[in-house]
């Protein structure tokens, strides 16, 4: 029989916590084990379920004494603990993990410890303890949830694929050396800057791998896109993506019949107006540059730009421009038009381009539904992972660990730097 420290007559590993869940957070007692002892006790526990897996501790042949699941529930119980750590699933959390800044980009939102400890020194004890509390919470909480995820992952992916991972966290390790200019040195400032030294950086990247690779394993949100769901999301998407306004750009001469200069003998502006645009479109129809000619004869301030009005919504043309959007309407880029008399205006359009109102086809935007597509699978992947996870790490209390973590931070920003 498979006896040692802790053990009963079956050989079962007694958990002194009383509480199996392979999951749980919760305080130690106060009862406080050397190194020596923890160390003895882990290898005596692991030794015995070995035994038992491999031959019910016994040789033989018979069916193991323990299920599968009870097995994972003793392996993973929980240990005695001292008040500054927290037993996760079998792994240790410290003061150091929570004040350690962190690796991950998207983690920047926690205060780094040199912030916390600058609060603390504007603050009492109290304050400080209600002030700083909710950010180290979320950084304790961010903390359980990636040993919870990571000891599912090495559970479900097995060791099989140990020996690449170590050859991707090399190369990840080369990569991060040479983003820091090809300088060792250079390289290990940065890390202790982060708090870190290469062997987490690399413990790091190994848990990030892993995880990311037990997550597409679970959630393959990378999977074939129908032709179905394609077009639901098109549907779901094109009033707020892909509707595209009217626009329309033209260059124009403005006769405006009140500036124009009367020719000799005349007394009629509105006349001398139409036989001013009569010869212009000849002079265009023969081939006269647009440009040049609304920079001569147009009123408009516009006509130092050769004519030329910025793209516009046609809708939005004021009266009298409004007969322009209509009239674009009819016209092909390039086309011109006219004389267009409205109100006291007289027009020539020269249409540069124009765009009807309405959605752009799926044929133009597949990519984009696409990515949409791959988004709100990985989202929803996450959103059912983190949900598992934070079901599984809820377990238990943790204020007496992050009472520790505050009070020691603020003894440390209040305790004198040595003297040099």
């Amino acid at each position: 029989m498979c006896q040692g420290p802790g053990n009963n007559k079956a050989g079962v590993p007694q958990n002194p916590s009383g509480n199996t869940g392979p999951y749980s957070v919760k305080h130690g007692n106060s009862h406080v084990m050397s190194g020596m002892q923890r160390v003895g006790r882990y290898a005596i526990t692991g030794a015995c379920l070995w035994m038992i897996v491999l031959a019910g501790c016994d040789s033989k042949g018979r069916k193991a004494a323990l299920t599968e699941d009870e097995i994972r529930r003793y392996t993973y119980a929980q240990k005695p603990q001292r008040p500054d750590e927290l037993i996760v699933s079998g792994e240790t959390v410290t003061f150091d993990d929570l004040t350690a800044a962190s690796f991950d980009p998207s983690a920047q939102t926690i205060p780094p410890k040199e912030k916390l400890m600058e609060l603390a020194r504007q603050t009492t004890l109290e304050q400080f303890m209600q002030m700083a509390r909710p950010q180290v919470l979320q950084k304790l909480n961010s903390r359980i949830g990636d040993v919870v995820l990571y000891k599912q992952a090495k559970r479900a992916l097995g060791d099989k694929a140990d020996e690449q991972l170590d050859k991707r966290v090399e190369k990840e390790m080369r990569e991060f050396v040479i983003a820091h200019g090809g300088n060792d040195a250079g390289a290990d400032a940065a890390l202790q800057k982060m708090g870190m030294n290469r062997a987490r950086f690399k413990e790091y990247k190994k848990r990030e791998i892993v995880s990311r690779l037990y997550v597409l394993s679970r959630f393959p949100y990378n999977r074939p896109i129908t032709h179905r769901e394609l077009l639901e999301y098109y549907e779901k998407m094109k009033q707020d993506s892909f509707f595209q306004a009217g626009m329309v750009q033209f260059r124009l001469i403005d006769i405006q019949i009140a500036k124009v200069t009367l020719p000799e003998g005349s007394d009629d502006p509105l006349q001398a107006a139409r036989t001013l645009a009569k010869d212009l479109m000849a002079k265009i129809t023969a081939g006269e540059d647009f440009g040049e000619l609304a920079k001569k004869y147009s009123h408009d301030y516009r006509s130092a730009q050769g004519g030329l009005w910025q793209p516009r919504d046609p809708d939005a043309l004021a009266e009298p421009y409004d007969v322009l959007a209509k009239e674009a309407q009819k016209m092909k880029v390039g086309d011109v038009a006219g004389p267009i008399a409205a109100l006291d205006h007289i027009f020539i359009m020269k249409l540069e381009q124009k765009q009807g109102k309405g959605y752009r086809p799926l044929t133009e935007v597949q990519d984009r539904v696409e990515e949409r597509i791959i988004l709100d699978r990985r989202l929803a992947a996450l959103k059912q992972l983190d949900a598992e996870i934070s079901q599984q790490a809820a377990v238990g209390n943790t204020d007496r660990f992050l009472d520790y973590c505050l009070e020691r931070l603020y003894r440390q920003a209040h305790t004198p730097a040595p003297a040099k």
